[in-house]
């Protein structure tokens, strides 16, 4: 499979994750209006909360660099990350030797 098929079929996975993310955020968005009439345990949701948001910009950013072909390469050397680096944390910005 060419590296182009492959940051295609990474793509996808990409936009799943985004969308279960952004449901999740949703769901803990909702749970916080009715934990605070009912006494929820505000710090758990704001931890799980602060996740979600992350791992949304995380992949807002790797689907931003998808779109402009320069996704898959190192943020610091500039070199491609293994495809194999990549399915495994599509999110990754640097290869295995600049991470920090």
């Amino acid at each position: 499979m060419r590296r182009k098929d492959e940051l295609g079929v990474l793509r996808m996975v990409l936009e799943e994750q985004y969308e279960r993310h952004s449901t999740q955020l949703a769901l803990l968005d909702r749970q916080a209006g009715d934990s605070r009439c009912r006494g929820g345990d505000a710090d758990t949701a704001a931890v799980l909360t602060a996740s979600s948001r992350q791992a949304l910009g995380d992949i807002a950013r790797a689907l931003h660099y998808l779109d402009h072909d320069a996704y898959g390469c190192c943020e610091q050397c500039r070199t491609e990350i293994p495809i194999e680096h990549l399915a495994q944390h599509p999110a990754v910005r640097f290869c295995t030797s600049c991470e920090p």
